[in-house]
């Protein structure tokens, strides 16, 4: 039978104490039972010359301001670290959907109504108005190359998702939406339309190594949720300090009348409840192994971020050094 950990309750944990020391050995108790592995490190150099390269034959320019940087160093990481079994063309895909993905959520404000419009022009083969969403659109249409058909749809689906979230955000509508107790299903909803889950669960899966969907499908939605809560677990000290309260945490904070910390320990739950389904679904078969090789890369942060950043703080009394692990870079897409 599946167990959630044991974890101290956070309201008595934070009686006296500040939110670093909390969660300083709140997270580690959560890595623990994820059995989180850092990435080892890659050799990027190739890598991050194909993604320059090919996104300057589509007319996507790397800036030298320091968010444009990062948001590139996030893609590259994501595909090197995040899938690094995977073959190197299948890499440059899942780089440049995740650095065109990262802009998109920056810029969303400055895309406009041109996001509204993403969907209806790419099922019409219409130009897109803009060289980063023609850009998108064409990794999009791409996926079926590396992809079974019906897994390439799920992604793509999910990718348009993602792209009418951020229109969503940015209508003023959007911004007046009262939360209650009858809305608690809302915020998750959400989450989970803008989170990309779908995306990054199934890239696990190319055609080549994974040509058995049913092998690997009844466990999406444990995986989308696991990686959905954990860049909100991981998120959660850095978007706190920001002053961030527009996130899932916070939104299912006030419709459940309950403090974020709460919220977050029942995420916590959860995303271990869903990172051992996950894998007693896959359970001797070769997408374990594939799951098995997801890791969480250690990158810069930026508007998107599946990462973790990790330093040491100093320990709460009695706690030893070696039992801290701090997240203190982690946003979130």
């Amino acid at each position: 039978m599946l167990q959630p950990p044991v974890i101290v309750q956070t309201d008595h944990l934070d009686q006296g104490t500040n939110l670093r020391q909390t969660l300083s050995c709140l997270i580690p108790t959560f890595l623990n039972a994820i059995k989180y592995v850092p990435p080892r490190e890659v050799d990027k150099k190739a890598l991050r010359i194909s993604l320059l390269d090919r996104a300057l034959q589509s007319g996507v320019h790397l800036g030298t301001d320091d968010a444009s940087q990062m948001r590139f160093e996030a893609g590259l990481a994501v595909a090197a670290e995040m899938y690094p079994l995977h073959p190197f063309e299948i890499q440059i895909h899942i780089g440049l959907f995740t650095w065109y993905g990262f802009i998109i959520d920056d810029m969303n404000a400055e895309l406009g109504q041109d996001l509204e419009q993403f969907q209806t022009r790419l099922l019409m083969g219409e130009q897109q108005p803009s060289a980063l969403l023609q850009a998108f659109a064409d990794v999009l249409k791409m996926t079926k190359k590396y992809y079974d058909p019906i897994v390439a749809n799920l992604i793509v689906l999910s990718a348009l998702a993602f792209v009418n979230s951020n229109a969503i955000e940015i209508r003023p509508q959007y911004h007046t939406i009262v939360l209650s107790k009858e809305t608690v299903s809302w915020p998750y909803y959400f989450r989970d339309k803008e989170g990309l889950p779908e995306v990054y669960t199934y890239f696990c899966f190319y055609k080549e190594t994974c040509p058995d969907i049913a092998c690997f499908l009844p466990a999406a939605p444990e995986m989308g949720k696991f990686i959905n809560l954990t860049n909100d677990i991981l998120s959660f000290y850095k978007e706190e300090k920001a002053g961030e309260v527009r996130n899932y945490i916070h939104k299912q904070a006030s419709s459940l009348n309950q403090s974020p910390l709460s919220i977050l320990e029942s995420a916590i739950m959860e995303t271990v409840v869903a990172y051992n389904r996950s894998r007693a679904i896959l359970k001797n078969s070769h997408p374990l192994r594939v799951f098995g090789s997801y890791r969480f890369p250690i990158v810069t942060p930026g508007p998107l971020q599946l990462s973790l950043s990790m330093s040491r703080p100093e320990p709460k009394a009695g706690v030893p050094a070696s039992e801290c692990v701090w997240i203190s870079n982690a946003h979130t897409w």
